[in-house]
């Protein structure tokens, strides 16, 4: 490239910087608008005048009774409960989350597992499941999973492959 254009080439560059780094003016408004407004407008509110009564007022103290009432559902509540605590005894089982420490085919390993998590999680019942071929070793009985990140996280740092299942659990009638 010949030295003229080259020349040219950089004047344009350069003044083209100039006008885009120089300030921008802003055009200013001259006036300004008054935004307040006020109208009488208690012409359309409707009129409400208070109703004149006369209350005596008496130091007298009443007598409470019961209110009788014609909707009583009380039978047919105890009917709905009591078939609900009926289906409840025949399913026997409750839905729920457990953290599962171990599975696997090793007998012994899972043994192991269970008895040092009777050390590590006193409070808590560690169980021995076997389903061919599989062997579980899982902790805790939970009926929401966040109740079970606690002790997941106190197990997770023993065993990082610990995880919450969900799991079925029978129910103690007391």
């Amino acid at each position: 490239m010949n030295k003229p254009l080259k020349n040219l080439a950089l004047c344009l560059t350069l003044g083209w910087v100039c006008w885009a780094c120089s300030p921008q003016t802003v055009p200013q408004q001259a006036s300004v608008i008054d935004y307040s407004y006020e109208d009488d407008i208690t012409k359309y509110r409707p009129l409400f005048e208070p109703e004149q009564t006369t209350e005596k007022v008496s130091n007298e103290v009443q007598s409470n009774s019961p209110m009788r009432v014609s909707f009583d559902v009380s039978d047919k509540l105890n009917a709905v409960i009591d078939s609900m605590v009926a289906r409840n005894d025949s399913l026997g089982v409750i839905s729920g989350y457990t953290v599962l420490v171990y599975s696997g085919n090793d007998e012994l390993q899972a043994g192991r597992i269970r008895n040092r998590l009777f050390d590590l999680v006193p409070e808590h019942e560690a169980r021995f499941s076997y389903k061919l071929p599989t062997y579980f070793v899982k902790v805790g009985q939970f009926y929401q999973q966040i109740e079970a990140q606690a002790l997941y996280r106190k197990i997770r740092n023993y065993y990082p492959t610990a995880s919450i299942v969900p799991d079925k659990f029978p129910i103690k009638n007391d």
